[in-house]
This record gives C-alpha cells, structure tokens and sequence, in this order.
C-alpha cells in the first residue's frame, strides 16, 4: 500500500448562531471524523470549513485550531455559496489527509440536520456496510 492524499468530508448544523453552538456542533463533527478515520494530525495537509451566511458568531477554524496536535495545520474559514432554499445554519468540512486506506475505507460523516445533504453517508457508516445495505 501506499499513502495517498484522501478527502473526508462531514457536516452538521446548528439550532442558533451563537458562540457556544458552533463550538459544540464543531468540536462533535470532529470527533466522529477522527474516530472513524482514525489519522494522526501531522497526517492532516489542510481543512476546509464552510458556513452559510447566516453563521457568524464564530470561526470553525478557531475551534479546530485547539485540538490536540490540530495549532500547527492550515485552517481556512469560507462561506458557503447562498442558494435559495438550501439548508440553514450549516457546517461544512473537507479534511485533506494522508492515508494509506481506499478511499471507498474513508468514513464521512453527516449529522443532525445536514444528514439530509447526504443521506447515503448518514450516522458515519463505512461505505462497505452501505453498499452491503444497498445490495
């Protein structure tokens, strides 16, 4: 095997825009996508947040930043592109890791009500156990 450079994708959102629901919906996405992907941090090449317009309490990146190992990766702050009608109060991520796994063995991980963004990806479960469940 070799590593190759994996993209893990995840969302969540959020009841309010406030300081302290950011950090909390934040800081839970994280900790499913590295549970569930299990990458060392100096693994990490950078992250991507994104947020909907109607998010501005409080930077993703500044939550990341704070996780163990987490100071010294490149963290960028976006906001989503507004289209009419799509989900409110939203969270988004693109982590760029080093891996030596498939990607079909990345777990991505879609919460609360962006499960809907991604239904096929819902609650983190591995690709496998889905198409097994497609099947």
């Amino acid at each position: 095997m070799e590593w190759k450079v994996r993209g893990i994708r995840g969302a969540t959102t959020v009841t309010e825009n406030s300081i302290e629901a950011i950090k909390e919906a934040v800081t839970e996405l994280l900790d499913k996508i590295e549970a569930h992907n299990q990458f060392d941090s100096e693994d990490i090449i950078c992250v991507f947040f994104t947020v909907t317009c109607d998010l501005n309490s409080l930077f993703p990146a500044a939550i990341a930043r704070h996780r163990p190992g987490w100071d010294k990766v490149p963290l960028l702050d976006l906001q989503q592109m507004y289209v009419p009608g799509s989900l409110e109060r939203c969270i988004r991520v693109l982590i760029q890791v080093n891996s030596l796994k498939p990607q079909s063995g990345i777990v991505h991980c879609y919460l609360r009500n962006a499960e809907q963004l991604r239904p096929d990806l819902t609650g983190c479960l591995e690709s496998s156990t889905r198409s097994r469940d497609w099947a």
